[in-house]
């Protein structure tokens, strides 16, 4: 990619670009998988169309410059979900429309309202632990000033980009027996009580667990939790000191170089523990972590592997009933960028009682994207809510997600719809409970 933002630098760069572009046999079947053609139906805010404009862009002279704003917009508003790739016959790879932002030019994302010195510390623990604690104090005063619709009523006023950003920070129940009286009263079964999960006497694989930055920085104990499901399901779990996050927020926010140092950080921390040798896996979270954790080829100790993918080969023990109606939402970098679709629904339909609902449009982002919802607010927020609406369509009692960004982004969508809708939850609040209710709980 070119090293100027809005420059076509080299021959070979506009050759390999060319080469890619030409794949493109413009047939539209990415259009109904873009989360930002769904939402606006504007058609430069589709693969197809951005493909277009990279084309023109490709065919202008280098001295003509930075692309015209609106170019640049559409390009730099591509989430990058890898959603058109996996439908697309001709196998354009998303990497096209990815490099293409390096192309679009700087200056065309929204005002968000966050400085972009926190913006680009986002993918630090203690920060991102900050961040939750004031978005916890943010809703509850729109909640106390604007009564239960804050949202709606914040919305387009001075305080909308507030509302924006409190509502759509990740969050989980805390104690976990707040999780079970939920839980419990959902369905209303009989009071389940709580536990520590039993663990066999002896475990079946050691595996690395990669905590990451947002789910141990935002969502401490809903990782406490799958952990200890890992364990329940005979993971030898181990952890080791110095592990950071894993370089996703950096690359997605155009720092190469951070994101390189991370990954770096990370690989000397696992050579240096002397617990992995032998590790059947490196246990990932966050889908965003998954992709980017595999990306660091064979210089991983051991394969990386998704948690939920982990548990549902695991021969583990049986479920208790839960009886509730659960809409499942596969976050874009499990579904697209690893291939993880059978393994959740493999462990929903595993529980007893438990009924497995698909909301229309599975394919699409929620429009987290990682840090692109703080740099597209208001098109995010779009997005968001039409997701919303449909999960919300199935009837379910409730919703759940296996990423941080994805969580934050539904719930925010699910509280704002002008009826009443479901909660969401982490996916592995949901099996942990699940696994407590049937019976093996230890002391």
């Amino acid at each position: 990619m070119p090293d100027r933002p809005g420059l076509i630098t080299t021959e070979e760069t506009r050759r390999e670009l060319d080469a890619l572009l030409r794949r493109c046999v413009q047939c539209g079947l990415c259009l109904p998988v873009c989360a930002t053609w769904l939402a606006t139906g504007d058609e430069t805010m589709s693969p197809r169309g951005r493909l277009v404009l990279l084309g023109e862009l490709l065919a202008s002279p280098a001295e003509a410059g930075p692309p015209d704003p609106s170019v640049s917009r559409a390009l730099l508003t591509c989430i990058g979900c890898q959603a058109c790739t996996a439908v697309c016959p001709s196998g354009v790879p998303a990497a096209l429309l990815e490099g293409a932002v390096a192309l679009a030019g700087p200056g065309t994302a929204e005002r968000t309202g966050v400085p972009p010195a926190l913006a680009r510390r986002l993918d630090r623990q203690p920060v991102l632990r900050t961040v939750g604690a004031l978005a916890a104090v943010g809703r509850g005063v729109l909640r106390a000033a604007l009564g239960p619709r804050w949202r709606a009523r914040a919305a387009g006023g001075p305080l909308g980009q507030l509302a924006r950003l409190a509502g759509s920070v990740p969050r989980s129940l805390r104690a976990d027996r707040e999780l079970v009286a939920y839980l419990d009263r959902l369905h209303g079964g009989a009071r389940t009580p709580v536990a520590r999960l039993a663990t066999p006497a002896t475990m079946r694989e050691r595996v690395v667990w990669f905590a990451g930055c947002a789910n141990e920085g935002l969502l401490p104990h809903a990782s406490h939790r799958l952990r200890e499901l890992l364990g329940w399901a005979g993971a030898d779990v181990i952890q080791p000191p110095g592990l950071t996050c894993c370089g996703a927020l950096a690359a997605h926010g155009e720092q190469p170089a951070r994101a390189a140092a991370l990954r770096e950080q990370n690989l000397a921390c696992l050579q240096r523990d002397t617990r992995i040798p032998g590790a059947g896996a490196v246990v990932t979270e966050a889908a965003g972590c998954g992709v980017a954790i595999g990306n660091y080829g064979d210089r991983l100790p051991a394969p990386q592997v998704d948690a939920i993918v982990w548990l549902a080969r695991a021969p583990r023990p049986a479920f208790g009933a839960v009886p509730l109606k659960v809409a499942l939402h596969d976050p874009c970098h499990a579904r697209h960028g690893q291939g993880i679709i059978a393994e959740p629904r493999a462990l929903l339909r595993a529980v007893p009682g438990l009924v497995l609902l698909e909301p229309d449009e599975p394919e699409a982002c929620c429009g987290s994207g990682g840090a692109w919802g703080l740099r597209h607010p208001g098109l995010s927020a779009e997005v968001g809510e039409r997701k919303a609406r449909r999960l919300a369509a199935t009837g379910a009692d409730l919703v759940v997600t296996a990423n941080p960004g994805c969580l934050g982004q539904i719930a925010d969508g699910l509280a704002a719809l002008p009826f009443p809708a479901p909660a969401v939850i982490p996916l592995g609040d949901l099996l942990w409970y699940a696994a407590l209710r049937g019976g093996r709980e230890g002391n």
